[in-house]
């Protein structure tokens, strides 16, 4: 998967069919999954299965109720985890929190106290094994979060909506980027290509378990071993030459005017070696020829 991958986030009001985003380019879908306590999302696993079935990466999100309350945000995380696991979304995607402006969330708090019940909700979705991301508006990340906080526990996990325009957006204008750090995903617009569907597009890899061809196999040819040759050493053909081990103690002896395979050369007690047969025998090198 390409960094820069367009992705729409779908909810009630969106289709149940997502091969018309798939059409258009899309290759990741955000399910609205749970609001607050109650609310389950009736499109959800209908959304869920299309996605599958345009073989299309799929996460999903919570919106949010809990304002600053942090006892209420691990009581929501609960409820957003457990209608996870029945939508079979994989621990491999991220679940996402949208906390914003609407149905009673109330952020006018301060950062400070807003953060921690952030937090506290992200912990409940990571510590059950999902990763974890924070959705709002640019204005109120900058005004009302402290998002250097979140980014150092969980990394680049920000999903930040700010449009250049109203209206049908078709492509992200950079030029109109909401600049701050640990941006994940910007949402760019809420008509992606005409189709009334919210429009995303990432910069960090989301999926990191595409199926990757494997490399071809390798297989090694059979070594063919050198010959070396045990010269008469010093005019005395009855001269034999004593072996060592690889850590250098000495063994057998072999005779002089013979050859034999070398299957490894190794330094052992400052002398190059050859390893002769198929045992862990070495003789000297200074008293053999490599003939082959």
């Amino acid at each position: 998967m390409a960094t820069r991958d367009f992705a729409v986030d779908v909810a009630v009001y969106n289709s149940t069919d997502m091969s018309a985003y798939k059409r258009a380019g899309a290759h990741q879908v955000i399910v609205k999954a749970t609001e607050g306590l109650g609310y389950i999302n009736p499109k959800a696993s209908a959304q869920v299965k299309s996605a599958h079935n345009n073989h299309m990466y799929l996460h999903a999100y919570h919106f949010a109720t809990f304002g600053n309350n942090v006892g209420r945000a691990k009581a929501e995380a609960k409820f957003f985890v457990s209608r996870a696991k029945k939508l079979n979304i994989s621990k491999k995607r991220y679940l996402w929190l949208d906390w914003e402006t609407g149905d009673g969330n109330v952020v006018i708090n301060s950062a400070y106290s807003n953060t921690k019940a952030i937090m506290a909700f992200m912990k409940v979705c990571h510590n059950a094994g999902y990763k974890v991301g924070l959705y709002s508006s640019a204005s109120i990340f900058r005004q009302y979060v402290d998002t250097a906080k979140i980014i150092k526990k969980y990394g680049t996990c920000l999903w930040v909506a700010s449009y250049a325009t109203m209206g049908r957006i078709d492509k992200p204008d950079f030029n109109y980027f909401p600049s701050m750090n640990g941006v994940a995903i910007w949402q760019f617009t809420d008509n992606w290509c005409g189709l009334s569907v919210d429009g995303n597009i990432t910069l960090k890899e989301l999926i990191t378990d595409a199926v990757k061809v494997p490399a071809k196999k390798v297989v090694a040819k059979p070594k063919t071993p050198s010959i070396c040759y045990v010269p008469i050493l010093y005019g005395n053909p009855n001269y034999k030459v004593r072996l060592l081990d690889s850590e250098g103690h000495y063994q057998k002896y072999i005779a002089t005017n013979t050859r034999w395979e070398v299957w490894g050369v190794k330094i052992i007690k400052g002398m190059k070696c050859y390893r002769i047969g198929t045992n862990e025998q070495w003789v000297p090198a200074k008293f053999t020829k490599i003939i082959k």
